[in-house]
This record gives C-alpha cells, sequence and structure tokens, in this order.
C-alpha cells in the first residue's frame, strides 16, 4: 500500500490576502455602534432608577385624567363627534408625553452642564454629535410606556373601548409626534441655568398643556386662545391623535407645523451646542 502525504502548499503565492472591503466596513460599524449604544443604556438607565423623576412623569398624566373623568358624564362629546373621555385620555397622553420628555432631557441636562459631565465627554471616543442626540434617543424611550400606561388606565377607569388596531396606531402615532417635545427638552437644557431648569420644565408642562388645549377643549376657550393653541405642537399632536380615532384623514397642515417645530428648534440646538463647543463649555 502507497502512503499518501499531502504537502501544504507555501510561498508568497499561497499567503493569506487582504480583508474584504465589506468585513471591514462591518467591523469599523461595530466599532462605533458600540460606544454609543452603551452610553444609551447608560442613559436610559439612569432616567428609569430615579424614582422621583418616574414619580412626576408618570403621576402627572394618570392623577389629572382621573381628576377629569369626574367632572363631565360619560356621554358627553367633544367637538361634536370623540366622546369625552376618549378626548381626556388621548390629551393625557401628550401631557404625560410632555412631562416626560421635558423632565428627561431639560432639567439634567442643564446639571450636567454646569458639573462639567458634558466636557468629560469630549475626552471619550464618542462623537460630537452623540451627546445631544442620545438625550432625544433616552426622552423618546421614556415617553413610550407612559403614553401606554396612560392609556391602560383609560380603558381601566375611563372604559374606553377601542379596536386592538386603532389602540396600536394610537400609541404609534402619539409616541412619533412626541418628538417636539424631546427636542424641545434639549433645548431648554442647553439654554437654561441648573437653578432655574426645575421652575421652568414646570411652567412650560402646563403652560404648553393648557394653551395647548390638553386640559380645555380648543373649540371651547376664547378666539384668541384657539389662535394661540394652533402654534404650539401638542394641539396638533392631539388633534391627529383624535382624527387616527375617528377614523378622519389625518391633516397635513398638522404633520408640517410638527416637523416645522422639530427643525427649527434641531437647529438651534446645534447652534447653541456649536457656541459652547467652541467656548470650550460643552
Amino acid at each position: 500500500m502507497t502512503e499518501l502525504s499531502i504537502a501544504l502548499p507555501s510561498g508568497p503565492d499561497h499567503q493569506e490576502g487582504p480583508i474584504p472591503p465589506d468585513l471591514t466596513l462591518r467591523s469599523d460599524w461595530r466599532s462605533r455602534l458600540r460606544p454609543l449604544l452603551a452610553f444609551g443604556r447608560f442613559e436610559v438607565g439612569r432616567l428609569l432608577r430615579s424614582w422621583r423623576f418616574l414619580a412626576i412623569t408618570v403621576g402627572f398624566p394618570v392623577i389629572f385624567y382621573i381628576l377629569f373623568l369626574g367632572d363631565h358624564t360619560a356621554g358627553k362629546v367633544v367637538d361634536n363627534t370623540v366622546p369625552w373621555r376618549v378626548y381626556l385620555m388621548v390629551s393625557m397622553c401628550s401631557f404625560g408625553a410632555l412631562v416626560a420628555a421635558l423632565n428627561a432631557a431639560g432639567t439634567r441636562l442643564s446639571m450636567e452642564r454646569a458639573s462639567g459631565w458634558a466636557r468629560q465627554l469630549r475626552v471619550t471616543p464618542l462623537p460630537a454629535w452623540s451627546y445631544v442626540a442620545t438625550k432625544v434617543v433616552a426622552s423618546m424611550l421614556v415617553v413610550l410606556p407612559v403614553i401606554v400606561l396612560v392609556e391602560a388606565v383609560g380603558a381601566g377607569f375611563g372604559d374606553v373601548r377601542l379596536a386592538m388596531t386603532t389602540w396600536v396606531g394610537l400609541t404609534v402615532l402619539l409616541w412619533a409626534t412626541s418628538l417636539p417635545f424631546a427636542v424641545l427638552g434639549v433645548f431648554i437644557g442647553f439654554l437654561v441655568a441648573p437653578e432655574a431648569a426645575f421652575p421652568v420644565v414646570t411652567g412650560l408642562m402646563f403652560v404648553l398643556g393648557y394653551f395647548g388645549g390638553l386640559f380645555t377643549p380648543v373649540d371651547q376657550m376664547p378666539g384668541s386662545l384657539q389662535f394661540v393653541a394652533h402654534l404650539i405642537p401638542s394641539y396638533h399632536q392631539v388633534s391627529l391623535a383624535l382624527a387616527a380615532v375617528d377614523g378622519h384623514t389625518l391633516a397635513l397642515s398638522h404633520w408640517l407645523i410638527l416637523g416645522g417645530c422639530v427643525a427649527i428648534l434641531g437647529l438651534a440646538i446645534v447652534w447653541k451646542h456649536r457656541l459652547e463647543e467652541a467656548r470650550g463649555v460643552a
């Protein structure tokens, strides 16, 4: 029997070739995303571990919903089409999103800037834009469970009955249209000193809530206040949500105003952030 032996090829012609470009690109993206994801988990974890933040964020809309629910009979209709209980649930979802977004970003960001935390992040591998983007994303992540909880209270205590597809669509719509609140919160955090952040955020919550028609239907307000309501994003968020519940067309004007708020506030944040970077503050 003849012994068969196989010699492994050697020499420069059989050396390992270069790493394919797609593998290099994939590895590069992973190395960039890893610190961003870690920073994002850190931010969300900080918010969820704060019992004060959770108490204010969850408590305000739920308590207001239960209190206002008994002020009107179950058969009352708002704007000739929407039952009072549905309107109140939607408006308190919007108010809860407003409270969560402003508190998640505004107050905390202001304190972080004063403490030097933003300057410390500049020496990390995180890109400059990630600090602002993570704040917005973290705010949006804590807004979603607040909306779901208020909806659960509406279904349990307010006897709101909707089809499952309507519940899902309403939740997604309310969450997506909360983006202006998250961006506003970040802008307030850049704009206001720490000692004034909490009063400013609290004042904005109730000013935007009242003048946006979250406590009183806009059609029941005086004419001048109705004009003001049309300038506030919470009014357009609630208008879209009520139209979705009632099966009406989602007016393009509401989307345009909400998008315009995000664009204007986003540009203001970029300008403020670059200004503070140039001064070595952020």
